[in-house]
This record gives C-alpha cells, sequence and structure tokens, in this order.
C-alpha cells in the first residue's frame, strides 16, 4: 500500500523517465542477447562447414590409403611372380645345356658308326662304282627316245629331279649340302652322298644313290639321248629293273609340253577333245599308229555320221600329228602345232 501510495503521489512530468529506466535495461539485455545469438549462430555454421570439409577431406585420405595398400600388395605379387619365372627360365635354361650336351655326344656316335659303316662297305662301293661307269645299256628299237625336244631349254641345270630316284625334297637336301646343279652331282661318288641321306633321317636312308652321278653326268654333258636310254633300263634310279620303263626325263619333258606318253590318248592331237576321242575308238581307232594310218576320208565319214554338232571339225592334220607322236617326233609336232590354227591348216 505504501508503494501504491508512493506512486499516485510522483508528478505526471516524472512518470517517463521512470518508465524508461524501468525498460531500458530490458531493451538493452534483450539486444545484447540476440546480438550474441545472432554471432553464436554463424560459429556453429562455420564450425559445421568446417566440419563437413573436413570429413570429406578424411574420406579422399582413407581411399587413398586404402589404394596404396593394394598397390603395396599387387607390387608383392608381381615381385614374386618374377621370382619364379627367375627360377623357372634357369630350370630350362639348365636343360638345354644338357640337352646341347647329349646332342654332341650323338653326333660323335654317329660320325663314329658312319666311318665304321664305310668301312665295311668298301668293297661294295667298289662294285658299285664300276656298275655306274659302265655304259649304258643297249636299247630295242621299239623304244627309242622322244626325238626332237630340247631338253637343255626345257630344264635348268639346277633341276635334279631329272634324275631317276630324286624327288623334290631330296633335290631340296641335296642343294643344302652343296649340289645344286647336275655337275657338281656328277662329280660326286654315291659314297658322297649316302651319308647326306642317312643324316637327314630314317626316310632317306633307305634311298640308292649308285646310279645318281652317271644320270647326272649325261644331263651335264647334254647327252640326253643317252639319258633317256639309260632311265629306260633303271627302277626308280636304281640298276635292278626287270625290263624297260618310262625314261623320268621324257615323262617330264612331255609334260612341260603339254602332251602325253600313253599312246591312246589321241587328245594331244590338235583338234581332238574328248567327245570326237570317243567317236574315233567307237569307230577302232585306238591309238597313234592306228590314227596315223587312217585316211582322212574315213576319219571325215565318222565325224559326218556323228551328226551336225561335229561338221566344224577338220581332220586333215590328224593323220600326220598321230605320227609324229607314234615316231616319238615331240620337238617336230610341238612346232607343226604352233603352226596350225585349231587343228587345221592355215595356208
Amino acid at each position: 500500500m505504501l508503494l501504491l501510495n508512493m506512486l499516485l503521489h510522483i508528478p505526471m512530468n516524472c512518470w517517463l523517465p521512470l518508465l524508461l529506466a524501468c525498460i531500458l535495461p530490458f531493451i538493452l539485455g534483450w539486444l545484447f542477447g540476440s546480438l550474441l545469438r545472432g554471432k553464436g549462430g554463424q560459429a556453429s555454421t562455420a564450425v559445421g562447414s568446417s566440419g563437413a570439409y573436413g570429413g570429406a577431406l578424411q574420406a579422399q585420405l582413407d581411399e587413398a590409403v586404402h589404394r596404396a595398400s593394394d598397390y603395396e600388395k599387387t607390387n608383392v605379387d608381381l615381385k614374386y611372380k618374377l621370382e619364379e619365372c627367375q627360377k623357372e627360365s634357369q630350370a630350362y635354361h639348365d636343360k638345354l645345356m644338357h640337352a646341347d650336351a647329349d646332342v654332341a655326344g650323338l653326333r660323335a656316335k654317329i660320325a663314329v658308326m658312319q666311318a665304321q659303316a664305310l668301312q665295311a662297305a668298301a668293297p661294295a662301293a667298289a662294285a658299285i662304282s664300276a656298275a655306274v661307269a659302265a655304259p649304258a645299256p643297249e636299247m630295242s628299237a621299239d623304244l627309242q627316245p622322244a626325238s626332237g625336244i630340247a631338253y637343255g631349254t626345257i630344264f635348268a641345270a639346277d633341276n635334279l629331279q631329272i634324275v631317276e630316284g630324286i624327288g623334290p625334297k631330296v633335290n631340296e637336301l641335296l642343294a643344302k649340302n652343296g649340289i645344286s646343279t647336275w655337275a657338281d652331282l656328277a662329280t660326286k661318288t654315291p659314297d658322297d652322298i649316302r651319308p647326306i641321306l642317312e643324316a637327314a633321317g630314317s626316310a632317306y636312308k633307305m634311298m640308292d644313290p649308285s646310279t645318281w652321278p652317271k644320270q647326272a653326268e649325261l644331263a651335264a654333258s647334254g647327252n640326253w639321248t643317252g639319258l633317256v636310254e639309260y632311265q629306260k633300263a633303271l627302277d626308280t634310279g636304281k640298276t635292278n629293273a626287270t625290263g624297260l620303263t618310262p625314261a623320268k626325263v621324257e615323262e617330264m619333258a612331255l609334260k612341260i609340253l603339254g602332251f602325253s606318253n600313253n599312246p591312246e590318248d589321241l587328245k594331244i592331237v590338235e583338234g581332238i577333245g574328248p567327245k570326237i576321242e570317243e567317236l574315233l575308238k567307237n569307230a577302232g581307232i585306238m591309238t597313234w599308229v592306228d590314227l596315223a594310218a587312217a585316211p582322212v576320208d574315213r576319219l571325215q565319214g565318222i565325224l559326218d555320221q556323228a551328226g551336225d554338232a561335229y561338221r566344224l571339225a577338220k581332220p586333215d592334220t590328224w593323220p600326220k600329228q598321230a605320227e609324229l607322236a607314234a615316231n616319238g617326233q615331240w620337238g617336230e609336232l610341238k612346232t607343226y602345232q604352233e603352226f596350225l590354227s585349231g587343228g587345221k591348216d592355215p595356208s
């Protein structure tokens, strides 16, 4: 009551200062608190941002550490593999050294065995050399070598395959051992050639080179008639032929020229194909000799009876071509056919 009486007796002009004096501290306190709260929020936000950035850096650091650990493991694994490879390489190197030593030992044994074999075969070698040096056997008149073939222009001097008994692989084998031409082979003896064949393996050691130098000598000297005759008395290059056989050089030359040594092959006559050959054989003309003896009128009659499909065929030159083939005059036949046009005489 006393306080109320005192307030009631305060003059009116004093109320405003008094009221301000009472309220002002509260206003100042509120403002100061607001200021403090604003700064505190900003500080919290800054701290939060700093914490988030620091967390990202820590995550990156952790990932880098993890990768470094993986790289270290990979590096250790690669080092281990490298050491294993080096060990295997050393093991293979040791095996290779042992293999080389074994090969050298085997080669020495082979050299000794070859020397022993040559000594044991000396008597037989002398007999073979005498047989090779003997003249070529005489041939019957009905198996004369093909004439008119320029063998020297068909075959190169390094084609050893014209020798009976020599094929492509043996040709290559001899060339690798310094025997690359007919002249080279002609200077060798069978005893010079056998070690080369035996060293090449079992597929070659059974071959008989006893006649090869003789054949090469005939080729190198251009004695093709002698070579053909000599080869007809051989059996795949051996001297134990039981009868006359085709000459290899002749067969190879005929193949290159496009001819056949089959006397029943009428198709070697220019102008005669498979159909006409069949017509002629049905009419009893079976060989070159038969065709050579057939009159042109008879041949024309066979074609006329076969129909219009054969009316353009002209048999005028067929008997002459067949005669040249029957006589083995292959060079003349080749020249004559080059002069003809589709089997017809253009003159």
